[in-house]
């Protein structure tokens, strides 16, 4: 087969420039090493007996097991693979090794398919950004339409227009949603893919410093998100009706639920990493909404507050406002101190909000 460029995960293999790439740096690879490299991923999905490699990179030469023992270690350390649960390469015991993921080629000549263009960084950002802001949309969303329903059944029995109480509590929550949710992710796509890999890096170093990103990108986008919706509303109610509520959401629960969604995104990501592709089942839902709805919990029992609190602190400064009597807000008043419903509502907040999100993000791996 003649010498080609081929692509598996974020790595690229050129046999003609005797280069093994990871994005845009070069891991090193002594000149046996590559050749044996070359050999598994030319024959992918096959086995590869020890008397092959023998053979084809040694060529002849008399060496032991331990040499291609220490060969194959090499490769998967190169990699970042496992032999206990291997991405790229199998181990069949006492007959040899096969290369197991997905490759694809430049050359239209191969017999394996000619890898999609890939986005460069600017491209990559807006794609992640956009699919978190849908899945956070999407949970804003289904939190709109579960308030809206409870203020729309008060509206019926009042006697009050139910339809328009749906439909100002859907839009508001998915704009607020969609604002939160695209800076979160953009600060969440931009850590992801500014990670730095060193050649020589453990698996489990390499997870905790890709969740340190993640952490750092994610709760600085929810910091300054919260910051400035809450200083835009503190603002626009100043100037419209000459005073302020002085309890709403704003950087601290920002913060938060922005840490969450960077450990909600991490643990998909590492499940990923160890399946052979992504699944959409009740784990990746459960990985998802479990740092949220602790963020919530943490939110409520510190005296902060997410929409529902922020609306009953609205309600108490502008009394002759119908949206308290509608949605029963003296409930999640903050001035009320401690209550079940406001923990509750804070924490079906949160974890819809980082469920959607990091959903919406991990969905894209497989297409960018």
């Amino acid at each position: 087969m003649t010498a080609q460029r081929y692509y598996f995960a974020d790595f690229v293999l050129d046999p003609a420039q005797r280069q093994l790439l990871c994005g845009s740096q070069q891991l090193e690879l002594n000149a046996r090493y590559l050749d044996a490299l070359v050999l598994l991923v030319q024959e992918a999905g096959k086995l590869i007996s020890k008397q092959r490699f023998f053979d084809e990179v040694w060529q002849g030469t008399v060496v032991t097991d331990e040499a291609l023992t220490q060969c194959i270690r090499n490769l998967r350390r190169q990699l970042q693979d496992s032999a206990s649960a291997p991405r790229f390469i199998e181990t069949v015991p006492k007959h040899g090794y096969r290369f197991i993921a997905a490759v694809s080629c430049s050359s239209p000549a191969a017999a394996v398919e000619k890898p999609p263009v890939k986005p460069d960084r600017r491209q990559l950002l807006w794609h992640l950004t956009g699919q978190g802001a849908l899945g956070a949309a999407v949970a804003g969303l289904i939190g709109g339409g579960l308030y809206g329903l409870v203020g729309a059944a008060q509206a019926l029995a009042t006697g009050s227009q139910a339809l328009s109480v749906l439909l100002v509590m859907l839009t508001v929550t998915t704009l607020i949603a969609i604002l939160a949710g695209a800076a979160v992710s953009s600060g969440l796509a931009l850590a992801k893919m500014w990670l730095i890999r060193p050649s020589g890096q453990q698996q489990k170093q390499l997870q905790l410093k890709k969740l340190g990103y993640l952490l750092l990108g994610g709760g600085a986008a929810g910091l300054l998100i919260g910051a400035f919706v809450s200083l835009l509303l503190q603002e626009t109610f100043l100037l419209f009706l000459g005073r302020s509520p002085a309890h709403i959401t704003g950087a601290t629960e920002g913060l938060i639920i922005g840490l969450a969604a960077g450990i909600s995104y991490w643990l998909l990501l590492t499940a990923r990493r160890a399946a052979s592709r992504q699944r959409f089942n009740c784990v990746a839902v459960f990985q998802a909404a479990v740092p949220g709805l602790l963020a919530g919990l943490l939110i409520s029992l510190g005296g902060g507050v997410l929409l529902a609190g922020s609306l009953a602190q609205l309600a108490t400064e502008f009394p002759n406002a119908t949206a308290g009597s509608l949605l029963a807000l003296d409930a999640f008043s903050p001035a009320q101190g401690f209550s079940i419903a406001g923990v509750i509502s804070a924490m079906l907040e949160a974890g819809l909000f980082t469920t959607g999100l990091t959903l919406g993000l991990t969905s894209r791996l497989q297409r960018v």
